[in-house]
């Protein structure tokens, strides 16, 4: 049938642009004490591996691997939010209305919270000010 094994190729995750971008933000922040920092949220997303792939079984319907999303701060964690498929620009856009500024509001009422991106491939830094995003 013509098919052939291929290796994947290995990939640097960053590029040499990203690792630019993080060092300017490293050095724009590099003097900023604990109390600074208490004002800044992040956000993450995993995936767990419910069952173990070692070959030896299969498990029907394609086993459990959910994803998740979660904002937490110095302070405090926003609820965990169980993602559908893989994140993506859009629906990652879609996420920060409905849970983001909820968290944002109530942890960081002072309005002096910052919401950093856990990701290079979205650059910008958003800051909440009152209710929205900017």
């Amino acid at each position: 049938m013509g098919s052939q094994s291929r290796r994947p190729t290995r990939v640097s995750l960053l590029t040499a642009r990203h690792k630019a971008l993080l060092l300017s933000w490293a050095r724009q922040h590099y003097h900023w004490t604990v109390d600074d920092w208490k004002h800044v949220a992040w956000s993450d997303q995993s995936r767990f591996q419910l069952y173990r792939s070692d070959a030896r079984g299969t498990v029907q319907y394609g086993g459990a691997s959910p994803m998740v999303w979660v904002v937490r701060s110095w302070c405090d964690m926003g609820p965990l939010i169980h993602l559908e498929t893989t994140l993506t620009g859009d629906s990652y856009l879609s996420i920060l209305p409905d849970h983001l500024l909820s968290f944002m509001s109530i942890v960081h009422s002072d309005r002096l919270g910052q919401f950093q991106q856990d990701t290079p491939r979205v650059e910008s830094c958003y800051q909440v000010a009152a209710g929205t995003l900017l």
